[in-house]
């Protein structure tokens, strides 16, 4: 593959000894081989950091760095820092790749000279794999615009990073955010104000790990309203600079303010949560605009109609429906 360019790869590495190395072999094994393999051990207590020691004995073209914790973005910045590659991608360490992953984006975002490709994922969760989008099969090129109006529509773009190739030269232009939840949103946030093209396909070639530990599972705390937040800087960007693509915003919007309610009312005391009052306000105040926003789902609309009359009903139904789901 001589005439192919280096592919850099991190993985921020945090006590997942259990999973760190299906991980690495999935990305030691990939069909696309000029690749550079950064792992990053960020203070791990368990074994993980030797274990990075022993994976990079059996491939030299594995890089092991041992840094002081710092957090999952952290971790990303300093992997990017190091990384020698002219594409940089990024796969966290209790996931795993199908094997032609990067062969794939590597094709795609040369063949169109993109700034960023992108394919799609599985979710896995108690060993079995789940399509998140639909079957339809397509590669797309797409302008600036046409890539923020897919991501906020949340039909064929998810956003995660993971499942991304990006050019170094753009990579290195932006940073994931410290102390944050939803580094991915933020970072997609700047990435879009840099990348003008990029390469889509709904390939699923990205294994997604759905864990107890995850930030989808885990218990409410104040950093959940980091995904309002970001909604919010997506909301005055698209105002600012793609008027057109408001209703699709606020959209996006929506859906954050419904992410961090349902979290919130999954707690016994949802009554007593200090921001529970002001996220069912939001509903209340903004039911008409959300009933005429053709963007919204006809099933979005009914439930936020629903929270901004009775919140005991929505919970009910919220209920009923995750009992459904996990039938």
């Amino acid at each position: 593959m001589s005439n192919t360019k280096l592919v850099s790869i991190i993985v921020p590495v945090y006590n997942v000894e259990k999973y760190l190395e299906k991980c690495v072999n999935s990305i030691i094994n990939q069909s696309y081989e000029n690749i550079e393999i950064i792992l990053v051990n960020d203070g791990s207590t368990d074994s993980s950091g030797t274990l990075c020691n022993d994976l990079a004995r059996k491939d030299n073209r594995i890089k092991v760095y041992h840094k002081e914790n710092g957090g999952l973005s952290d971790a990303r910045n300093y992997g990017v820092a190091r990384a020698s590659g002219d594409y940089i991608g990024f796969v966290d360490s209790d996931d795993y790749i199908h094997e032609d992953m990067y062969k794939h984006l590597y094709e795609i975002i040369t063949e169109s000279d993109a700034d960023v490709a992108e394919c799609s994922f599985l979710i896995v969760y108690n060993d079995k794999p789940r399509s998140y989008y639909s079957s339809e099969d397509y590669c797309l090129t797409l302008t600036k615009e046409e890539y923020l109006k897919e991501y906020l529509s949340m039909e064929r773009i998810y956003g995660a990073v993971c499942w991304k190739l990006i050019k170094s030269e753009v990579a290195r232009k932006i940073e994931f955010p410290k102390d944050k939840f939803y580094e991915d949103a933020f970072y997609t946030y700047e990435l879009i104000e840099v990348a003008n093209k990029y390469a889509i396909t709904n390939k699923e070639l990205y294994y997604y790990i759905m864990r107890d530990g995850s930030i989808t599972n885990m218990n409410f705390n104040k950093k959940h309203l980091d995904n309002i937040k970001i909604a919010e800087k997506f909301v005055d960007y698209v105002s600012n600079n793609y008027p057109n693509l408001l209703s699709y915003a606020k959209s996006k919007e929506m859906y954050s303010y419904f992410s961090v309610f349902n979290k919130i009312l999954e707690l016994d005391n949802y009554t007593e949560v200090e921001e529970y009052e002001q996220i069912k306000k939001y509903f209340v105040d903004n039911r008409r605009l959300i009933l005429k926003n053709n963007v919204i789902s006809k099933n979005r609309k009914l439930s936020a109609f629903i929270i901004s009359l009775n919140v005991r009903l929505y919970k009910q139904i919220l209920k009923f429906y995750k009992g459904k789901i996990s039938q």
